[in-house]
């Protein structure tokens, strides 16, 4: 009897520094609200006792989130949350926290909610000289994959086009203040095998429904190009940092447990 080969889909383990997970940590308290602007964050000991961590993985994350202006050290007083302007969230530094977690889905549901209007727009509203600035990127795009150069600065300026054509100052500005979001995600999806190749394909079909008008076509093509992008987002590297976390919580709480028994 011939043995079957069962196909299996296996994908890279994603590992994080102690460091990383606990920036990750304080800056999802901030997003959530937990701690404001002007809350005080816990004492290094506080926070190498309720995340089991070091000293030196501590302070390195505290001037991760220093560096970013995220919080900021009073000599004598403490650490704490910082008053970030309205589009500091977006900028490209932050990526190296934010990509890979639940902000990036988020990103997704924005995108599809805007983009998807913004499309409809500009079928409506692009100018002749909007269509041939769209047309050249997509020239000079191609010719960068050609000669083996990264393209993701190429791929996020499309949509920052496509919605400047919409002649809607607010959804240009929009897709304008997250193109480093866009740029950084790109780097981590051009390494994808055809996917550089694929993209700049949707891109060139999502311009030629526009110059056709076509608002019913366009609007279902770009949203069916961002759910695209969507599924190579892998949220598992959040999931099991999480559980890393917890862990030596867990553990420490079953060794009182046992302690007391």
């Amino acid at each position: 009897m011939r043995a079957v080969k069962t196909r299996v889909t296996l994908r890279p383990i994603h590992r994080v520094t102690a460091a990383q997970s606990v920036a990750e940590q304080i800056l999802g308290e901030i997003r959530r609200g937990a701690l404001r602007p002007g809350d005080q964050l816990p004492t290094e000991r506080e926070l190498m006792e309720q995340l089991d961590v070091g000293r030196s993985s501590v302070r390195e994350a505290l001037q991760m989130l220093a560096t970013l202006r995220l919080i900021e050290s009073q000599p004598g007083s403490g650490t704490f949350v910082r008053q970030p302007s309205g589009d500091e969230i977006f900028r490209p530094e932050l990526l190296g926290v934010l990509i890979g977690n639940s902000v990036a889905l988020e990103l997704i549901e924005a995108r599809e909610m805007i983009e998807a209007t913004t499309v409809r727009l500009a079928c409506l509203r692009a100018t002749n000289e909007d269509l041939e600035r769209i047309d050249r990127l997509l020239v000079d795009h191609e010719k960068a994959l050609q000669r083996g150069e990264s393209v993701n600065r190429y791929a996020a300026e499309f949509h920052v086009l496509l919605a400047q054509a919409s002649h809607n100052r607010i959804t240009a500005r929009f897709m304008e203040s997250i193109i480093g979001l866009l740029v950084a995600r790109g780097r981590k999806i051009e390494r994808i095998p055809g996917y550089a190749w694929a993209e700049i394909r949707e891109h060139r079909a999502i311009l030629d429904l526009v110059r056709a008008r076509d608002a019913k076509a366009a609007e279902a093509a770009i949203s069916e190009h961002i759910i695209r992008s969507a599924q190579t987002y892998d949220t598992t590297e959040d999931l099991e940092a999480s559980r890393e976390r917890s862990a030596p919580a867990a553990r420490r709480s079953s060794g009182r447990r046992r302690g007391a028994a």
